[in-house]
């Protein structure tokens, strides 16, 4: 059993990618968070490894919560974030955790991500608020070419994308995990930039390596598509809120799209595009009552 990293999952309605990683992990101590209250994978998880920490929640209560009720468990030096659509073995993590003995001040590694074909998939990207400068057209030809070569070393990067991140485990109980304000989304970015303010390295290596397989660990559903495109708008929005709102305002501005190509495509009779727009809108409506019902709380709280 190895002592030093423990492996945390959060979980949802997964499917056989997961349940293939787990197989590939007997020599990690794992907690998994599964989100689902209707969930009946428990057997089945046992019965591949009966000392799994598992514990299935009666609400779902989004990824970045149900990550952090994980992390409270965790007693090694390094913890590994994993998700149900990705697969790593134990030589890539291994791999992973030699990164901290190489370099000096290194908060996070992270695995170059492959496709089910081995094609490269750039699992990096500068920060967020980058979007909002305007990019010739030969920088934004040069900067999707690079992004989809191979890297040859070990190179430092300002945010990585979900998992599976190896992180120490005294640096996050001193800065935290993720903003549990996340339901879904942007929490890895966020933790991306406490990490960097806290003067620490994240170092993607090509030494270690893991297959994604996007969006296998969602359901297609109407239920499914509300949380997922709801939830990235309002964390689009949050995860912005904190740069200031220079950066929020032109998100609201989308508001008057989205409620165009609602009206627009009823017209059309595109039902998809219809609810897409109807969630995004959502989305930033419930952003706009989260941070009345914040202003509630801190003067409540001020005042009392």
């Amino acid at each position: 059993m190895n002592d030093n990293i423990t492996i945390i999952y959060v979980i949802y309605k997964s499917g056989e990618i997961f349940f293939e990683n787990i197989k590939r992990l007997n020599n990690f101590k794992k907690i998994i968070i599964d989100n689902d209250p209707n969930s009946i994978l428990e057997d089945r998880i046992k019965k591949i490894d009966n000392t799994i920490d598992y514990t299935r929640l009666n609400l779902n209560i989004g990824m970045a919560k149900a990550a952090n009720l994980a992390f409270k468990k965790v007693k090694t030096k390094f913890f590994l974030y994993l998700t149900a659509d990705t697969i790593i073995d134990e030589h890539n993590i291994n791999n992973l955790l030699k990164i901290f003995f190489k370099y000096e001040s290194v908060g996070l590694s992270c695995p170059i991500h492959l496709s089910s074909n081995n094609t490269y998939l750039g699992n990096y990207s500068c920060h967020p608020t980058y979007r909002f400068l305007k990019r010739k057209t030969i920088e934004k030809f040069f900067y999707k070419s690079l992004s989809k070569i191979l890297p040859l070393g070990d190179f430092s990067v300002n945010t990585v994308w979900g998992s599976p991140i190896l992180l120490r485990t005294s640096l996050i109980k001193k800065i935290g995990f993720f903003d549990d304000n996340f339901f879904m989304y942007f929490e890895d970015v966020d933790l991306c930039d406490r990490i960097k303010e806290s003067g620490f390295e994240i170092i993607e290596t090509p030494s270690s390596f893991c297959y994604h397989y996007k969006g296998s660990s969602n359901i297609n559903s109407l239920k499914s598509s509300y949380i997922t495109v709801s939830s990235f708008k309002f964390s689009e929005i949050y995860y912005f809120s904190k740069y200031g709102f220079k950066y929020t305002l032109r998100i609201y501005l989308h508001s008057f799209d989205y409620i165009f190509r609602i009206f627009l495509n009823i017209l059309l009779l595109n039902r998809k595009k219809i609810f897409i727009n109807l969630f995004r809108l959502i989305g930033v409506i419930r952003f706009i009552f989260y941070k009345k019902r914040s202003k509630f709380w801190f003067y409540l709280e001020r005042y009392s």
